[in-house]
């Protein structure tokens, strides 16, 4: 069961959702991609191979030229949250542990979609798939798949993100709006991979990176503190110096650039979610800077 301080979080965003902001979410999305469709891209001059049935003969005359005019792809589309379900996502030592946050954000999405009348499914992994669900269109299914998402969980001690994304090239067929929510604390090259390239070149992928604060910066205080890798069950004494915490601050931000490097490489949007703060806002503004891009 889905705790109740967690659920009376995923009721507001349902209705804050539905009132205030389906029109910077899912409900904004513009695809990426050219293709069939009715809003306009722009003018470029006929090659040979392109459609002759695209040819605008209004700019081909004043042109003295053949113009072929280009759209945007059918917004009709799904969209697909992809939920990384490891041990490392229990972490929590702020308001929210990263699992929750992921809850908030995927609860954020469904309700978005589906007061955009957008399909929407779920793909939940580990050290492989371990849950999904197609596309669906209900609020009984949002629901459906935010308790599957809070029940299932990862007994491996290794995290594994090629298998769910070969997954993802297998069974997405229309172009999808793909969320990755993760950590990206994996055991496999996934972002340097030839598998998210496709995935990224077929679909919209967006990654949703929950982040603790513990994560960026050590307590301040005197002597050490002994901490746990959640996935391995290693232990190991950090210590508490000014010099190790300005280390540790350090290689986290060096993390974080890398990642928003590897990112951009693929490409994907990206975002950072806090657990300490609102998990809403830097999703609505990651959709707020794509209507305006």
């Amino acid at each position: 069961m889905i705790p109740e301080h967690v659920m009376h979080e995923l009721r507001y965003i349902e209705v804050y959702t539905g009132k205030k902001i389906r029109n910077q979410r899912v409900g904004a999305y513009q695809s990426p991609l050219r293709g069939a469709g009715f809003d306009f891209d722009e003018h470029q001059p006929y090659r040979p191979g392109d459609d002759v049935r695209r040819i605008d003969w209004n700019v081909t005359a004043r042109m003295d030229a053949p113009y072929v005019r280009h759209t945007h792809a059918e917004r009709e589309m799904n969209v697909m949250i992809a939920m990384d379900v490891s041990r490392s996502m229990e972490l929590g030592t702020s308001k929210y542990s990263k699992k929750e946050v992921m809850t908030f954000i995927t609860g954020s999405l469904l309700f978005s979609a589906l007061s955009d009348q957008i399909n929407t499914g779920f793909l939940a992994f580990g050290d492989r798939v371990l849950a999904s669900s197609p596309p669906r269109r209900t609020r009984a299914a949002a629901w459906s798949v935010l308790e599957q998402c809070w029940a299932t969980a990862s007994s491996s001690p290794r995290t594994l993100m090629l298998p769910a994304i070969a997954h993802l090239l297998k069974t997405l067929k229309r172009m999808s709006v793909v969320f990755l929510v993760s950590d990206f604390m994996t055991d496999d090259d996934v972002l340097g991979s030839q598998e998210l390239a496709i995935l990224a070149a077929r679909h919209d992928v967006i990654a949703v990176v929950p982040e603790d604060p513990s994560e960026q910066s050590l307590p301040r205080g005197r002597g050490y503190m002994r901490v746990r890798d959640l996935e391995s069950g290693r232990e190991v004494a950090v210590g508490l110096s000014e010099r190790a915490r300005r280390r540790y601050a350090d290689e986290a931000r060096l993390r974080r650039e890398t990642l928003t490097r590897a990112f951009y490489r693929v490409p994907m949007d990206s975002v950072f979610v806090p657990t300490d703060r609102s998990p809403i806002e830097p999703v609505l503004s990651l959709f707020a800077k794509r209507m305006h891009a």
